[in-house]
């Protein structure tokens, strides 16, 4: 898979070990936008922070190691944004956030690489030297 990335991208991976640093779960959840049922218009979400993240996981009997804090924040806020009417409330959002980050056949790291299929699918760069 390295002899794909960019020297920039090799060089996050290693300092982020595949994970969401604060800058990139800043940045990507800035840009994140959810279809308005009254109006059918994209406008953004009013996003969670990474410490509002992790009191309502908390209060959700969920508690994930220090590493996933900005991946569960990336997580969580795309579930507000992706899947408004399947995610309603709290602990539904909660609970995506650890089954996908706990998922035993899988990897925490296939969150990023998710992330990162969309933007090259949707053609927005990720300028990574921006993100370490």
């Amino acid at each position: 898979m390295r002899k794909y990335m960019s020297e920039a991208r090799e060089a996050y991976e290693d300092m982020y070990h595949g994970l969401f640093s604060q800058k990139l779960a800043e940045w990507a959840v800035g840009n994140m936008k959810v279809k308005d049922e009254t109006t059918k218009e994209m406008r953004r979400i009013v996003p969670k922070t990474p410490s509002e993240v992790q009191e309502i996981l908390k209060e959700n009997g969920i508690e994930l190691p220090e590493p996933f804090i900005y991946t569960s924040c990336y997580l969580y806020n795309m579930a507000i944004a992706d899947y408004p009417k399947t995610l309603k409330t709290d602990e539904q959002r909660s609970r995506f956030v650890e089954e996908t980050l706990c998922d035993p056949d899988c990897c925490p790291e296939a969150v990023l690489e998710c992330f990162v299929a969309k933007m090259c699918l949707m053609e927005v760069p990720i300028y990574w030297e921006r993100f370490m």
